[in-house]
Parts: structure tokens; sequence; C-alpha cells
């Protein structure tokens, strides 16, 4: 039985309990495939640019359909998008675990993909509806912990696991949890109603055509990125590939414009304040993105490190982001999101420039250090630019900021994880494959990577300081 938003009268801490199992599956997902990536190249003997597209195939999809699902929400029910996200997320997981070639894993990781997207803002938007405001806020920061906690966990688990049992268990771990998440919704999570005041959109045609637009233009995008180092940046097919891109994101704009119930209202994007705390957000979201794709690469092929050792070492930024990001939050609630951006941004910035650095033979405590610098830089600007992006927007556009700050986690993921890829492929494929390019080829490859994602960090601290200070009382 549904009883209307923020009226939800069954035991609030039970409601949280079962839906923060679904996020944090999400979570752990989009955490514990990175540092297995090394053996799955090995085993199905692809190279690390074919191999990255068991992240960015994931990443494409929930990007690319995040906005989709949460308007569909609204048509359908929460909890039906919730409910079926998670058996498909958990049916796809399953179906990962068998995959007996590289082709066959990134599909299914497509399709674990679109499962997550619909779990994350109907997640959201569950305890929105259900949870009376005055508690709201305590709620949606359970949400963030169970996530976080599941982000910190998961290069630990991924390297255990490929280390002790197989790659194969990173997402059979998912089917149990998926299975106790699916009946725990179906019993606890009331309704399946749209939002109350919204029963009209069930009269009005949905946007698909706009949800099309922009997942085939965000695919075209992340993928034309990936094949850039191998193809070469002013290929043909790149050049091509991003005129096609291009016209599509345009159209995508043309139809978003005139739509009398849009996908994406992109009346906000006159905001100026709103897109540079956006792109901001973004950037430290790629180079992050882009680094943890790398890093497990270079603990295993250059420093021998065991899978298990490797997680170990990934985890060091993890809890580091775990306890920096809300830290940030409220250092962006009382001195301004401008102020944290910029100071961690520059942590940041410093953490990549010494992570280039790295050697085949570089201290251990050095990696641990320049490890904690990039998640005590990035931590605090996660949390104060999505507080940026929300606080940019006037009050009737708020809900919009979230569902757009939501999809820039994923999306500036995707494009770091596809950026990197490319950056790597220019060095290697002069050694004729990725798979075995000779350490000091890789070092070079390593090192144009972090400077990337240096230029990355720098960039959203410049865009930061360009922001308007916020008014001290």
């Amino acid at each position: 039985m549904n009883n209307g938003p923020g009226k939800y009268f069954g035991n609030e801490t039970l409601l949280l309990a079962v839906i923060s199992i679904g996020v944090f599956m999400d979570g752990l997902d989009g955490a514990i495939v990175n540092v297995s990536l090394p053996q799955i190249a090995q085993d199905f003997g692809a190279e690390i640019e074919l191999v990255s597209l068991v992240v960015t195939a994931y990443l494409i999809f929930l990007s690319g359909l995040m906005i989709t699902f949460g308007k569909l929400a609204s048509y359908k029910g929460a909890k039906k998008i919730y409910i079926a996200g998670i058996l498909l997320f958990t049916v796809s997981s399953l179906l990962c675990a068998l995959s007996t070639g590289i082709e066959m894993l990134i599909i299914f990781r497509s399709l674990q993909g679109i499962g997550a997207a619909m779990i994350a803002p109907t997640a959201i938007g569950i305890v929105a509806k259900e949870i009376p405001e005055e508690r709201r806020g305590k709620s949606l920061g359970i949400l963030v912990a169970a996530s976080s906690f599941a982000f910190a966990l998961g290069p630990v688990a991924g390297g255990f696991l490929t280390e002790y049992l197989s790659w194969h268990w990173i997402f059979l771990i998912n089917l149990p949890i998926g299975i106790a998440a699916a009946a725990l919704s179906l019993k606890f999570i009331p309704g399946s109603e749209n939002i109350p005041g919204d029963k009209h959109r069930n009269k009005e045609s949905f946007d698909y055509a706009g949800s099309l637009l922009f997942l085939i233009s965000v695919g075209i995008l992340i993928t034309t990125l990936g094949m850039a180092g191998d193809a070469g940046p002013l290929s043909p097919s790149v050049i091509i590939s991003l005129a096609v891109c291009a016209a599509l994101f345009y159209l995508f704009y043309r139809r978003e414009k005139s739509a009398s119930n849009p996908v994406l209202e992109i009346s906000i994007f006159r905001i100026p304040e709103f897109n540079s705390s956006t792109a901001t957000y973004m950037l430290i979201m790629g180079a992050f993105g882009g680094a943890v794709l790398i890093l497990p690469f270079y603990f295993q092929y250059i420093r021998l490190w065991s899978p298990a050792m490797a997680g170990l070492a990934l985890l060091i930024p993890s809890v580091m982001i775990t306890i920096f990001s809300p830290l940030g939050g409220m250092a962006a609630d009382r001195y301004g999101a401008r102020v944290v951006c910029i100071i961690a941004g520059i942590l940041a910035t410093a953490g990549f420039l010494l992570t280039a650095c790295y050697s085949g033979n570089s201290p251990l405590i050095f990696i641990a250090a320049t490890l904690l610098l990039l998640g005590v830089g990035c931590g605090p600007v996660m949390s104060a630019g999505a507080s940026g992006i929300i606080s940019s927007a006037p009050a009737e556009k708020k809900e919009i900021a979230s569902g757009i700050m939501s999809t820039s986690v994923y999306l500036g993921t995707a494009i770091g994880t596809a950026v990197f890829t490319a950056i790597f492929s220019l060095f290697t494929k002069t050694a004729g494959s990725s798979m075995n390019p000779g350490a000091e080829i890789f070092m070079e490859g390593f090192f144009a990577c972090f400077i990337a994602g240096t230029v990355f960090c720098l960039t959203a601290t410049l865009l930061a300081y360009t922001q308007k200070a916020k008014k001290m009382t």
C-alpha cells in the first residue's frame, strides 16, 4: 500500500536496509571489476584496449540511461523499475560469470549497466517519496554510506576473489545479494504507483526518441574516444565518428527543446555556474576513473603483485575517498563548494603528477603516499562538486540538477576511462601488442595517462576558481 510522499508508516529502518542492499550491490560492482582486468585479459588473450570495454560498456549504458529510468519511474512506478533493475542486474551477473569470450563478457556487462541504471535513480526516488522530509537527508546519507562502503570494499574483494577463486566470482557474488534484494523489495517497498502529482504523465507520451538519441550519442562519444589511440586521433574514422556524435547531440538538443515532456530539461544549462560545477565534477570523476583502470595493470604487470595485493593497494584511495568525501561535503556547506574544490583540486593535481613519476622499482612508501593523496584530493571534490551542482540550480530545478549530477558521475568516469585507454594505446601499439608491450613502453604509456589525469585535475581546479565564492554570514 502506498501512503503518499513522505508518509511511509512501515518500518523506515527496514525500508532503508532493503534499499541499501541494492545500492550496495550496485556500488560493489562498480569497484570490484578493475582489479580483475589483468587476469581477464590473460585468460581471454585480450589486449588492454579490448578488455577496457568490460568497464566502458557498463558505464556507457549506466550513464546513458540513468536519466531515462529516473524519468520513466514517474510513469511506471519506482518500485517496478527498481525491482526489474535488480533482477536484470542479477541475471546478467550470472551471464558475465559464464562468459567464454571477451566479446560475450562485454555484451553481458552492457546488460549489467542497464540494470544498474534502473537501480540508482529509483533507489533515491523511493527514499525521497516514502521518507518524511525531516528525516530524508539522514536516509539519503545511509544510502551514500552503503555505496561508499561497497566502493571501499570492491578492490579488496575483487583482488582476493580473483586470486583465491577466479575472476568469475566477482560476478557470482552478486547472485545471493541480488536474489535477497529482489525478494525483500517485493515485500517491503510500498506501492508501485507513479509519483502523486505526476499522474497526468500517463496521458503524455514518454520521450523515447530523446532517450534513444542521448544513449546513442553517449555510446558513440565514449567508443570513439576509446578507439582514438589505436586508430589515431586524427584518423578519418575518428573524425567521422565525432562528427556523427556532434550531429546526434545537436538533434538531441533540438528534440529536448521542442518536446512537451523532455527526458532532460536543457534550460538548466543556461546557468554558467551550473555548467562549470558540472564540468569540475566530471573532470575529477574522469581522472579517478582512468586511474583505477590503469593502476591494476601497473601493479600486476610491472610490479608483479598478486591480484589480492593490487586490491589492497587500491583500497588506500578508496578508503580516503570514503572518509574525505563527507568531510568535503560538510566543508562545502560551511565555506562553499568553490574553496573546497580549489584546495582539494590542488591536492588531486599533485597526486596525479607524482603518480606519473612511478617507475618499475618505486618505493612502497612513495606508492602508498601518492595513492593516499589521490583519495584525499579527489574525495572532497566529489562531494563538494555535487553540492556545487545542486546549489547552483534554482529551487524549481533542484531535482533536474540532482539527476544530471548522478549521471555526471558515470559519464565522467566513462570519458576518463576511454581517454586513458586511448592514450595508453597510442604508446603501446608501437610494441605490436598491449598485452605484453615491455616495461619501458608500458611506463611511457602510464606516464602519459597520469599526465592527462594531472591536466584533468588542474582544469577542474581552474574551473572551480572561476565560480562565485560563498558569502559568509
